[in-house]
Order: C-alpha cells, then structure tokens, then sequence
C-alpha cells in the first residue's frame, strides 16, 4: 500500500489485506473515487487507521468509508 512502511503491510494476514482491498474498492466503485489523486491516499490513509483503531469488520469499514468519503463527494463546493 502506498504511503505505509514495507514493515506495515507485512504485519497484517492475508485476510486483513484481503478486507482492506475489498472495502476500497467497494468505496472507490461507490463513491466515484478516481484512482489518482489526493483523494485516493486519503481513503487508503482512512481505511487504515480506522481498521487498526478500531476493531470494524469488513461491512463496519465500508460503513464508515461510504460515510465520509461519499457524503464529502456530494458537499456543495467539494473540489474533488
């Protein structure tokens, strides 16, 4: 994953990275994310610290990240 440490990624399973993959891009189809860009390292940033805070599930994450990146996509004067 870009942005994160190779110790980072190793530490997770091979569920973990398999949650995390699908959650984003469940988030990126839904919320119009393009796959370039600023925004695209915010959700992965997102995705991250949400899945090591906090003890989400797969249906828990992709909650959350409809929550704020979609509902920041449809905000009047959104540049992204």
């Amino acid at each position: 994953m870009h942005g994160y440490s190779d110790d980072i990624v190793p530490a997770l399973s091979e569920t973990e990275i398999g949650v995390l993959r699908r959650v984003f891009d469940a988030a990126c189809a839904e919320c119009g994310i393009s796959r370039q860009g600023q925004q695209i390292q915010r959700l992965a940033q997102f995705l991250m610290t949400e899945f090591r805070l906090y003890p989400l599930d797969e249906e828990a994450l992709l909650t959350a990240a409809r929550a704020f990146y979609c509902k920041q996509k449809r905000k009047p004067g959104s540049s992204e």
